[in-house]
């Protein structure tokens, strides 16, 4: 492998979401391989000492069965990261020399593309800019592909293929060309403190979504194509943008990844990573989602952020396919708000047996990173698996899974501002259920607190980083009627023991339920987001 853990210190600067390929894709052929072949384990097991250079090695009787001592191996070097502009400079293509990074052991060979806005933050204090004059999101549109492959057919003219309109297709900036496919690992690049989280989505090449962000204001046209780069887009009135990959009919299908406050960058396990080109499972168009906080504080700003994937020329280098998985309340749905003027109140909330049981091959989760709002304290998921006869997990039979520090503690501990990935070490099997329990301090409140995007509402989510690749990337709350499972646009029903045993529950520490405490102290309660919408389910 290639190495332990090493120390983390989070950077100061949040977020949602995750999925790789189309829908017509199933999990069974997510990355290619569903479990180690025997050359493959010979090569994933490697001790790698100071100077960089691996010995085979094999699992000896200390060490545990197979399965776990691979499980073991497969750990991510989750690292320091300290960006600055000069730092973030640094291109795909092109490039004199490679930019700086806070992953320390990245592989001699490896090489930046980077995935980035330019962009001037409009004045949101003018009226009819946004709906929240504190919140902003933008989203743009990339192309990204192999130096070798020509996209436009040897047309001069960029994006010739993907419209009508002249003005549209002679723009530029959306255009990444990267020199290695293969990505070993991925570096966050926040530019400004109040970047609150940010999404690459993944999209088809039909995608509705994709063709819109190809822009990203609707008073005025990106600039084109500057070799230079030195053009950002600038207007008045931000293109509106709901994150994609939870927009049904957007043609977009999960998150390549999600930044968070104070998240590190992410060295992959041996053999796992991800990959561009134009294969189900490839990356290709995207879509970045930058969402700013108090975005009405920094009229004209310009800003740069983005992600960089670090990429190398070994197609070996990936064998598995990551996966990022979202469970509990994906998309900030859940319906009873936090009662004001409470020390402690507990929402638990679940992925459902409904949903795993459709799992086509077990996730191996290697790494987690918790979301939530200021509010919260602790946030801990626990893996069950469900009685055979009731569907009932046994109170003793939860395992806490989140390690908040990597000691193998699962404390929870949870900081707004250091929201990273941690390593972890478990196994996600068909028909489990995933409990996520976030515990909230509202002393400070004298109002309820609903869930929603806002900094100033409240979140209940987990990210994990996984192999094999799957299909379902978001598993959680949806409404009364369903859970999500799957894509934006998939659904298991809430019936039978899902409903019985895993349906969320909010309580404040004398017991009471959160409806219950709210409607005491004569506040108005929500109906459940989903009432009175038709659904379809799934089928198998």
């Amino acid at each position: 492998m290639r190495g332990d853990m090493l120390s983390v210190r989070a950077l100061s600067a949040i977020a949602i979401l995750a999925l790789l390929s189309p829908p017509v894709v199933r999990p069974v052929a997510a990355g290619g391989v569903i479990a180690p072949t025997r050359g493959v384990t010979d090569r994933v097991l490697e001790d790698v000492g100071h100077d960089g250079v691996g010995q085979a090695s094999t699992p000896t009787a200390s060490q545990g069965n197979a399965a776990s001592w691979v499980r073991k191996a497969l750990r991510p070097k989750l690292v320091d990261i300290n960006l600055d502009d000069a730092k973030a400079d640094g291109g795909a293509l092109g490039s004199s020399s490679r930019p700086a990074s806070g992953i320390k052991d990245l592989p001699a060979d490896a090489v930046a593309v980077d995935v980035r806005f330019d962009y001037v933050v409009p004045d949101t204090n003018i009226e009819g800019t946004t709906g929240r004059p504190d919140t902003l999101i933008a989203c743009k549109s990339f192309l990204v592909h192999p130096e070798s492959v020509d996209p436009y057919g040897g047309e001069l003219d960029h994006f010739k293929d993907l419209g009508a309109d002249p003005d549209l297709d002679r723009r530029g900036g959306e255009d990444v060309a990267a020199r290695n496919v293969n990505i070993v690992a991925i570096e966050p690049m926040p530019g400004m403190h109040h970047v609150h989280h940010m999404h690459l989505h993944v999209c088809s090449d039909d995608s509705k979504s994709w063709a819109r962000h190809r822009r990203t204001f609707e008073d005025a046209l990106d600039p084109g194509f500057d070799e230079l780069g030195t053009t950002p887009a600038r207007g008045d009135k931000p293109l509106y943008c709901a994150p994609p990959s939870w927009d049904r009919g957007s043609g977009c299908h999960g998150t390549a990844w999600t930044f968070l406050p104070g998240q590190n960058g992410v060295l992959f396990p041996e053999g796992v990573g991800m990959r561009i080109g134009d294969g189900p499972l490839d990356l290709r168009r995207l879509i970045l989602e930058v969402h700013y906080d108090k975005a009405n504080e920094y009229p004209r700003v310009r800003d740069r952020s983005g992600i960089r994937l670090w990429t190398v020329p070994r197609d070996d280098a990936v064998v598995h396919r990551a996966g990022v998985f979202s469970v509990a309340d994906p998309f900030a749905r859940l319906p009873q708000s936090l009662p004001p003027g409470e020390k402690k109140v507990t929402y638990d909330t679940f992925c459902p047996p409904g949903c795993t049981k459709r799992f086509e091959t077990n996730m191996n989760v290697f790494a987690s990173m918790t979301h939530a709002h200021l509010r919260a304290r602790r946030v801990v998921t626990s893996v069950g698996t469900p009685d055979a006869r009731t569907g009932e997990v046994p109170d003793d039979a939860w395992r806490s899974v989140v390690n908040d520090d990597g000691s193998g503690t699962a404390t929870g501990h949870f900081s707004h501002e250091d929201q990273k990935f941690v390593p972890v070490d478990f196994t996600v099997k068909a028909g489990d259920s995933l409990k996520t329990s976030c515990i909230y301090d509202t002393s400070a409140d004298n109002a309820p607190i609903p869930f929603g995007p806002s900094t100033q509402d409240e979140m209940c989510m987990q990210v994990f980083l996984y192999w094999p690749k799957q299909y379902t990337f978001l598993c959680g709350y949806y409404g009364d009627q369903a859970y999500w499972c799957g894509d934006a646009g998939m659904f298991v029903p809430k019936d039978g023991s899902d409903r019985q045993y895993h349906s969320e529950a909010c309580h404040v520490e004398a017991g009471q339920s959160c409806d219950d405490r709210n409607k005491e102290l004569g506040f108005p309660l929500k109906d459940a987001p989903d009432k009175g919408e038709p659904i379809t389910f799934l089928t198998r």
